[in-house]
Parts: C-alpha cells; structure tokens; sequence
C-alpha cells in the first residue's frame, strides 16, 4: 500500500466509524418508532426528519467550506489566514441560526402544509420539529468544530466527537421512549440533549489549540473575504438547497402513497443515509488532501488523492450492496414489525442498490470538487441534475412509488456523469494546478 494510500484511510475510516452514527441515531428512531404498533409513528418521524435535514443540509457547506479553506490556508502555511477563516465561518453560521430560530413558526408550518402526508402524520411531526429546530445552532457549531479538525486532518479527534454525541443520542431515545414512554417528543428531547453536548468539546479544543492568540476583529469583520465566502457559500447553498429540495420532493410524493409507502420509504431512506455518511468518510478525505495539495499547487499530489479517494469510494460501495442485498430482510425486520410496511421496503430494494452504484461517484466528486473550491460547477451540475429528476418523475415516468424511485437513479446517474466529466477536462486541461 503506497504512501497516499495510507494518507486517505489515515483519514477516512475514523471518519467512516464516527459518520455512521450520524444516521444510525435515525435507524434508532425508526428502530424504538417502529415498534409502536402504527405507521404512522415511523412516517412522522421521516417527514420531521427531512424537514429538518432541508434546513440544516442547505447549509451543509458550513462544514465543507470550513474543510476546504482550512485544508488549504494549512498546506500554504498561513495560519493567521486559516483561523480568521474559522472565525468568519462561525460568524457566518451564528447569524444563520439567528434567522432560523426566529423564523422557525413559519419554517414549520410552510414546510408541513407543502408535504402530502396524512394530517395525523402532519400532527406528530410538528412535535417532533418544534423540538428539534432549537438544535440548528449547536449543530453548526459541531459542523464548524468538525470541519476545523478534519480540515488540520486530527480526525481522531472528530471522531470521537461525533461517536460520543450520536451514541449519547441513541441511549436518550431509548429512554425518554420506552421508559418514560414519551413517543415522538422523546426523540425529538433526546436528539436536541445529545446536539448540545458538542459545547463542551468546542470549548476544549478552543482550550488546548489556543484559539484565542489567533482572534482579530479586524480580520473576523473584513469585508473583502467575507464576502468571498458568502459567494462560495452561497454557491454551496444552492447547490445544498437544490439536494434537499429532490429528497424532499421524493418523501412528499412518497407520503401521497399512503402512510404503508411513507414508512417503507422512510426506512430506505435510512439505509442510503447510512451509506452516503460512510462514503463521506472518503469524501471528506479528499476535501482535506484535495486541498491540501491544490494549496501546494503539487499537481502529482494532487491526482493521487483524487485517483486514491475515488478506489477507496468504489470498494466501500460494493461491501455496502454485498451487505444490503443478502440482509436487508433480516435488517428490515429488526426496524419494524409491520408486516405490510416490510413487503414495500423489500420491494423497492432494488433501486436503493441501484442508486448505491451511481451515488457513489457523485460523493466523491463532490469531495474533491470542495477540496478544490470550485463550487460553481458543483452548483450548476446540481441545477441540471434536479431539473432532470423533476422531469422525469413528472412527464416520463409512471406516477406511483416505483416510477418515483427509478427518477431518483436517473438524478444520481445524471450527477455522477456531469461530475466525472467536469473532472476528466480539468486533468486534461491542466487546470486544477
């Protein structure tokens, strides 16, 4: 195994380890929901879920954009640049939270009105999101805290972090659910608990790394490069928006289907949010060494990371489908013991794993496009990307749930081409050093 080999897992399998808890706290969810005797519980619980993904994964970028411009102000040594970066991310990310919070009424309630779900199902994920909207700022924090780390590459540290806070979330939704039989506003309690725990390690690490030598107003408030980042943020945030707005168009037309469809879907979800974390252990992986060496502007470290990360993302797909297509039945089972919500999980199995070989390049990619900075062609691949998912499940395919399901591939499929090609003209052309 040769030295970038070495580098990328050094990096990426303490992230693997540390991401899967972060949907496997969903898993629980569904896991301690699901055996409530209604479906219902289990489409509450998925609908408050992408609520509350849209808000906090169009802002996904915080934690990349924190990534790809710490990476880079490492590789070309300037610390003061690196920790003013951090400052104006967080600054950045505190008045976001500011104007969610005072707008979380509307956020709610506009967001339940516009999904096709059940009024029951509407009911119980109002309890669930009225909770779990207070925990938007403490999870900026942790994004900002984490992408500091992976972007230094101390992801042991990260690791750790993220473990402790989605395994405090694990054992909290078992006991605010079935000891004090709390239901959906147990899992929403224990989720916030759990989120607001990562204060205690920002105030560590602000501790042993000496944040404080490095604070200048002066560079926190200058205009110049805050308004670079809004631009690559804002890049980032249409092109988060626009990802957020398909998985939320899929669970909203799954819920038309029925609340059985809703909880099916739900539970699928689930598993491509357990791989999508764990490919982003890879992903994050490439921001961090992508960028590193772009700020070296060394071409030959440059490609090996990009070349490195993409073998890795391939062989980690493939042990995902081993997995899922010899177990998900046994797995499905554990989650829920509702006969007809499993008969619909199993029949749409097969173009989770479909979407589980596409989705894989779009990750990577979407690393080493973020390790790189260039945000704008992430941005518009995105656009293309939704428009055709949109098309197709409106005027192509079929309108029922497997119709649905084949129109969320083609979004992959079209994401992974664009992506790829967008690569092969920039090796070709030179351009990324």
């Amino acid at each position: 195994m040769n030295n970038i080999d070495n580098k990328v897992l050094r990096i990426a399998l303490p992230l693997i380890l540390s991401n899967i808890t972060i949907p496997l706290v969903g898993f629980v969810d569904n896991l301690v929901v699901g055996h409530l005797g209604s479906s219902i519980y289990i489409g509450a619980i998925g609908i408050g879920s992408i609520i509350i993904s849209y808000i906090l994964f169009s802002f996904g970028f915080i934690k990349s954009i924190t990534t790809g411009q710490i990476s880079q102000s490492s590789g070309s040594g300037n610390f003061q640049k690196l920790f003013s970066s951090l400052y104006q991310i967080s600054f950045i990310a505190l008045l976001i939270s500011f104007l969610i919070i005072i707008s979380r009424t509307y956020i709610i309630d506009t967001s339940l009105y516009l999904m096709e779900a059940s009024s029951t199902v509407k009911d119980n994920s109002k309890i669930y999101l009225d909770y779990r909207i207070w925990s938007v700022p403490a999870i900026f924090l942790r994004d900002i805290l984490i992408g500091y780390l992976i972007g230094i590459q101390k992801v042991r540290t990260a690791m750790v972090i993220v473990i402790f806070v989605n395994i405090l979330n694990i054992i909290l939704d078992f006991y605010f659910v079935y000891h004090l039989n709390m239901k959906i506003e147990g899992v929403a309690i224990a989720s916030l608990i759990a989120e607001y725990s990562v204060i205690f390690f920002v105030f560590y690490i602000f501790y042993t790394d000496k944040l404080l030598k490095y604070f200048d107003l002066s560079d926190i408030f200058d205009w110049q490069t805050i308004k670079g980042k809004l631009i690559i943020n804002f890049d980032m945030f249409i092109r988060s928006f626009i990802l957020m707005t398909c998985f939320a168009y899929f669970v909203s037309k799954g819920a038309s289907y029925g609340n059985i469809t809703l909880a099916a879907n739900t539970i699928l979800l689930n598993f491509f949010f357990i791989y999508s974390y764990a490919i982003d252990g890879f992903a994050h992986a490439s921001e961090s060494l992508v960028g590193e060496a772009y700020g070296k502007k060394n071409k030959k470290d440059l490609r090996a990371a990009i070349f490195a990360t993409g073998k890795f993302s391939l062989y980690l797909s493939i042990i995902f489908i081993f997995i899922l297509a010899t177990s998900s039945d046994f797995i499905i089972k554990i989650i829920t013991n509702l006969d007809l919500v499993q008969l619909d999980a199993n029949l749409y199995l097969k173009w989770l794993l479909s979407i589980f070989i596409f989705g894989t390049v779009a990750f990577w990619l979407d690393g080493v496009f973020i390790g790189l900075l260039f945000t704008k062609i992430m941005r518009n691949i995105m656009i293309v990307s939704g428009i055709f998912f949109i098309v197709f499940e409106q005027l192509i395919l079929e309108s029922n749930n497997e119709g649905l399901w084949i129109s969320f591939l083609i979004f992959f499929i079209i994401r992974s081409i664009l992506l790829s090609h967008s690569l092969y003209q920039g090796i070709r052309k030179n351009l990324y050093v």
